[in-house]
């Protein structure tokens, strides 16, 4: 990989330092997109995320102009645009693909491995640079790193380049790679806003070491509008007045020059060239100012900056203005996207001293594992334990002798910039991130670039040569190796090997692991773990014969292969007619979950934990399992998928769609009314049948529903022989009617119930009518029977009854047939009514209703019509047991006034004919 290179020439050196670099990138490059091609598993939360928002910006820059530039630049969604905004242009080039996107990072895998490689020449030397370049390149959380989306992988790159560029910089003296490095500031905090947190020491080091602070001390001497108004006077300035070679200039030309001077150094100049470029920015856009935090205090905060930035770039080169100028050329960009979203700054403070845990740990600074948590992750899954062993060697190679040293004072001294750049780049974002009580692998990897060149610098400044190359060589070996076994499937052998046991720690393994480093195709990414490209194939199949071309797909799962960010993901271009319900992690859809469950036209769900499900999901799917009956009748399942670690996802399509009208605010108190009536055995006859996804919200026990009539137009026949297996499996039917004009428009149904069960209840819930019967279930026998020949008002005979039930008790139907006969033609409506009384003739419960459930009222009967009319009476279920009188007679409505009765052998008191004594137990 590098070689000593002492007698050749510098030319050939240099070309062989950059073919080698070439080549390393190349290596990557091939390998990343063979791996690329390979994998078809996406996972993770941020991972599809990220690639949504590729594919948003790149909508957005459709049209390329001011307009579309703002609203990319300004998008407010708490990340900076650059590392997404880089895709676009792939996407333009080689079309839109996962693949396309995640090769974007190529940008900054050049950028990172150039930046590394050019720190360490400058620093040490070429060997070293390209050492470095390789370690960065192979270390597995850098090069898992750069197959996937995230945007901690520019992160390190942009920061590696702008310590490069503060490295050329010579202590500020160079304008030209200021300039570029206040870019690559610039450039840096449109990445990811921890930016500064990795590059402010090494800046501030430099600065420190530069002629800034003597220059301060000096002018603080002097006037302070000479120091400002003309640098070319004191000695600060880089280049001397030297005399001008040639001819004589003219006096024409010196007068023009003395005029430029005289402009250039007018501030007035450059607050008319910043108002000019903030209008050609924020003019075409002014409209898009008040959505902003800072609305229109944007544009004068904007033009402030910018004309310092120009103001202090046009001034003649020196330590401070060169300075200056790195700031405000980085502050100038950065501005672009962190004024309008100036509130950041308040979720950086959330996410990182919020208390904001990826690894969901409860870590206080009390507890010792506080301050071991980003050691431990050098080891795995960042480096290595062979990685971590050579950073380790490195740093007593070159610390060593200080501590051998009398004068350590001196011999840190003797460390020189290049160290103490680089351990202040590792060391002070270590520190930051180590008391910040965020925790992830890869939020500190912009620091590993640091810690590649310090273990290259240690490796090569060993003494003994064959020594020192053994054992670089044996990291090349070894990184290569790591870098294959998980670069590829077949090379499982390779990371089996890797484990071994040892005395007292037990089994480790060589390689370093982690939710970053993964193979291609096993494992983790099998393709068999891919559930939701599989479940939207289905959906849009499915959809395919529906000319709305729409549906919402509620979502259960929260895994890391089978989550709503993958879903977004794949459904943003491909399946543009699904619509996702998010149940399963909280801050989506509010709560409560079970009810919404039922508007959706999908539902997938799985088996296995509900571990990372939200609380209300995970007590939805409880609800499903207990009491399955409504959720079983709304949805049937259409597909199921067994994943590689055993759970099987289910996709469940509803098989109801109650039509537009309906009020959910009755349904709602309809179902909350259910659940304190349904009783273990109960039935739920419910007409249109398509109440059952709307009832179905809000109830949820275990009563079986039955929706009814099964099709369109009713067969009165199968309808009939349904409601008699109905019937004779349940004691007790609970009815739900509603606007019935396609289903059922002759009503058969209730008019059914009502000749052949025992009608109990009414209850209007707005425009939804609950009935509750008892059935015929059980019935044979009638435990007793009388013939009476009562007369009841003028016409009606009541001939006898028929009762079911002697011994009830509370919450049953005591269950009653009456026999009318109509001696004449009847030209009223009456009322029946069927009391239960106590023994001091307190009304306990009671069924008033035109005979026959309302579907034969008197005023209908003619001459010699026979009715058999039954009724059902409901028993509170505060009923206390003993012994009760069950009277009935007829009333008219209007006025309540009573029929008289007349009857031999029976018993009449109120008008109310006594027909015998009912039972209630406990």
């Amino acid at each position: 990989m590098a070689l000593p290179t002492r007698g050749k020439d510098p030319h050939i050196n240099r070309i062989l330092c950059l073919a080698a670099l070439a080549l390393l990138t190349m290596f990557h490059l091939v390998n990343n997109w063979i791996y690329l091609l390979v994998r078809v598993n996406i996972r993770g939360w941020d991972r599809p995320a990220h690639l949504v928002r590729t594919l948003i910006y790149n909508d957005m820059l459709a049209e390329v102009n001011v307009r579309t530039l703002f609203e990319a630049f300004t998008w407010s969604w708490n990340r900076p645009p650059l590392r997404h905004l880089v895709a676009v242009p792939f996407y333009r080039l080689f079309g839109v693909s996962t693949d396309v996107a995640l090769m974007s990072n190529s940008v900054f895998l050049v950028m990172l491995l150039f930046s590394v490689c050019g720190i360490g020449k400058r620093m040490y030397g070429r060997n070293v640079g390209l050492v470095a370049a390789f370690l960065v390149s192979t270390y597995p959380v850098l090069f898992g790193m750069s197959r996937l989306s995230y945007v901690d992988y520019s992160l390190a790159a942009m920061v590696s380049l702008s310590i490069y560029l503060l490295v050329r910089c010579d202590r500020f003296r160079s304008r030209g790679f200021c300039l570029l490095l206040g870019l690559s500031f610039g450039l840096g905090a449109l990445t990811k806003w921890p930016f500064i947190a990795f590059v402010a020491a090494p800046v501030a080091y430099v600065l420190a070491r530069s002629e800034f602070i003597p220059t301060v001390r000096k002018a603080s001497a002097t006037r302070f509008a000479g120091v400002l108004g003309s640098p070319m006077d004191s000695d600060q300035s880089v280049e001397s007045n030297r005399p001008t070679v040639g001819s004589k200039p003219s006096r024409v030309h010196l007068a023009l020059s003395s005029i430029w001077a005289r402009l250039v150094r007018s501030p007035l100049l450059h607050i008319l060239v910043g108002l000019v470029i903030n209008l050609l920015w924020y003019g075409p856009n002014w409209d898009r100012l008040s959505h902003f935090a800072l609305g229109g205090w944007i544009f004068p905060l904007s033009w402030l900056l910018v004309s310092a930035t120009s103001y202090v770039v046009s001034q003649p080169p020196s330590v401070w203005s060169n300075l200056l100028s790195a700031f405000l050329v980085g502050g100038s960009i950065a501005s672009i996207w962190s004024l309008p979203n100036i509130g950041f700054l308040g979720r950086f403070a959330e996410v990182a001293y919020g208390g904001v845990n990826i690894d969901a740990r409860a870590i206080g600074v009390l507890d010792p594992a506080f301050y071991s948590r980003y050691v431990t992750l050098l080891v795995d899954p960042q480096l290595s334990p062979l990685y971590v062993v050579a950073f380790l060697v490195a740093l007593v190679v070159l610390v060593g002798p200080i501590l051998r040293r009398s004068s350590r004072p001196a011999a840190l001294r003797d460390l020189g910039d290049g160290f103490w750049i680089l351990f202040l780049w590792a060391f002070v974002p270590f520190l930051i991130f180590t008391f910040s009580l965020t925790l992830n692998a890869r939020f500190d990897i912009a620091l590993l670039p640091s810690i590649a060149l310090i273990t290259a610098r240690g490796m090569l400044k060993l003494r003994r040569l064959a020594f020192k190359w053994g054992l670089i060589y044996l990291l090349i070996v070894g990184g290569v190796v790591q870098f294959l076994a998980y670069s590829y499937d077949d090379l499982g052998w390779l990371r089996e090997r890797a484990v071994v046991s040892l005395p007292a720690i037990g089994e480790i393994s060589l390689f370093a692991r982690g939710g970053y480093i993964e193979v291609p195709a096993s494992g983790r990414t099998d393709p068999g773990y891919f559930v939701p490209s599989r479940v939207l194939e289905v959906v849009q199949q499915d959809m395919s014969g529906d000319d709305t071309q729409h549906a919402q797909l509620g979502n259960l799962v929260n895994r890391t292969y089978s989550n709503n960010a993958i879903f977004n993901y794949l459904m943003y271009d491909a399946y543009g007619g699904v619509e996702l319900r998010e149940f399963a992690r909280a801050g989506w859809e509010a709560p409560p979950v079970y009810p919404k469950l039922f508007e959706c036209d999908y539902l997938l769900s799985a088996s296995g934990s509900h571990e990372r499900l939200r609380e209300e999901a995970a007590e939805a799917l409880v609800i499903i399992e207990r009491c399955p009956s409504f959720f079983q009748e709304s949805f049937e399942p259409i597909w199921e998928w067994s994943v590689p670690d055993g759970d099987i996802f289910y996709l469940y399509k509803k098989r109801y769609h109650l039509r537009e009208g309906y009020d959910l605010e009755e349904y709602q108190k309809l179902g909350e009314e259910m659940m304190g009536l349904v009783r273990e055995g109960d039935g739920v006859v419910l007409d249109p049948p398509a109440q059952v996804e709307v009832v179905g919200r809000f109830y949820t026990g275990r009563i079986v529903p039955y929706p009814m009539p099964r099709e369109t137009p009713l067969d009165k026949e199968e309808a009939s022989r349904e409601l008699e297996g109905i019937t004779s499996k349940h004691k007790r039917i609970l009815a739900v009617f509603w606007d019935r004009s396609e289903s059922d428009p002759d009503h058969f149904v209730e008019e059914w119930l009502n000749t052949r069960g025992y009608r109990a209840r009414d209850d209007w819930y707005g425009s939804v009518q609950m009935v509750i019967y008892g059935s015929g279930a059980g019935l044979d026998e009638p435990e007793e029977e009388s013939l009476l020949e009562a007369d009841v008002g003028y016409g009606i005979t009541l001939r006898g009854y028929r009762l079911w039930d002697k011994q009830v008790g509370p919450g049953d139907i005591l269950r009653l047939t009456l026999e009318w006969q109509a001696r004449e033609d009847i030209q009223d409506s009456y009322k029946v009514f069927v009391h239960l009384l106590d023994e001091q003739g307190r009304l306990v419960a009671q069924r008033d209703s035109q005979p026959v459930g309302g579907s034969r009222p008197t005023a209908t009967w003619l001459e010699g019509d026979e009715i058999s009319d039954n009724y059902g009476v409901m028993i509170p279920a505060n009923t206390d047991p003993g012994w009760y009188r069950l009277v009935v007679g007829m009333y008219e409505p209007d006025t309540g006034r009573r029929l008289p009765i007349s009857a031999q052998g029976a018993v009449a008191f109120d008008d109310a004919l006594f027909l015998c004594d009912i039972r209630i137990v406990g």
